[in-house]
């Protein structure tokens, strides 16, 4: 029987920054896993990090908020001889307008794919790592998680407090197992998001103070899983953003964070 490979897994690998994770995660030489709906552009960043770094690239085309999804992408691990060192759990999207306005279908794709399949390969993949005492586990989430719910992001910014929540628990419950606990909260990155979204236009009238690439991202997130921070802010801004959600009254930071969402993102 074939010796078990140490592999990276990356959930939503395609673009963003879970391809700029990839990239980033690659010089340490671990198999990269890569799972997304787009085999073309899975396919594409393969082949490139394959070339820049000769690496060993696996692609799994996989639409995680299928039914049946997360035993088929464990299975596809075992066929392939492969054991997860470093789960990222990286893939989500977002809807637009208010939660009324979501349909069941909606509401329930969001639930599956940003809170149910995480939750699920970490509980799937975590015995493996505790006895043999060494692995990762990153969570993308948000700033959106750590601010107050901004109008038109109901589901969202649930689905990212409670990835950050789930992160500081496990980190809390596996520190002494030699587990790595992260979880990054990026805030707004030069991505495919906003547009597949729906709301491009209005967002660039964003300053740029506030906005990250997805590669300073990515490269920020991997110094980070050396050190011991559970919750990673990328960015100054960022942080004191995440510094004033907590430290102002309540009903001060809803305010703030209501009247910026209504000036900078599309009206719900």
């Amino acid at each position: 029987m074939s010796e078990s490979r140490s592999c990276t897994l990356i959930t939503g690998a395609s673009s963003g920054i879970g391809a700029a994770l990839a990239r980033a995660l690659a010089p340490e030489g671990r198999t990269l896993v890569l799972v997304a709906r787009r085999l073309e552009r899975l396919n594409r960043l393969a082949s490139s990090l394959r070339a820049d770094h000769r690496v060993s690239v696996e692609v799994i085309p996989l639409d995680l908020d299928a039914q049946g999804a997360v035993p088929q992408l464990l299975s596809a691990l075992a066929d392939r001889g492969l054991e997860v060192h470093t789960l990222v759990n990286n893939a989500g999207f977002g809807l637009r307008g208010r939660f009324h306005q979501s349909s069941p279908e909606e509401v329930q794709r969001m639930l599956t794919l940003m809170v149910e399949v995480p939750t699920q390969l970490i509980q799937s993949l975590l015995p493996a790592m505790q006895a043999s005492r060494q692995g990762r586990i990153v969570n993308v989430a948000s700033l959106a998680g750590l601010i107050p719910g901004l109008p038109g992001s109901c589901l969202y910014s649930a689905s990212k407090a409670f990835l950050i929540r789930l992160s500081q628990s496990l980190a809390a419950e596996n520190r002494s197992l030699g587990i790595r606990v992260m979880v990054l909260c990026p805030g707004y990155v030069h991505t495919e998001f906003h547009a597949v979204l729906g709301v491009e236009e209005r967002m660039r009238r964003l300053p740029d103070l506030f906005w990250m690439e997805s590669e300073e991202v990515a490269g920020l997130a991997v110094r980070a899983l050396g050190g011991n921070r559970v919750v990673v802010v990328p960015g100054a801004v960022n942080r004191l953003m995440a510094l004033l959600a907590t430290s102002l009254p309540e009903p001060v930071a809803v305010a703030l964070s209501s009247r910026f969402s209504s000036r900078y993102r599309s009206r719900p």
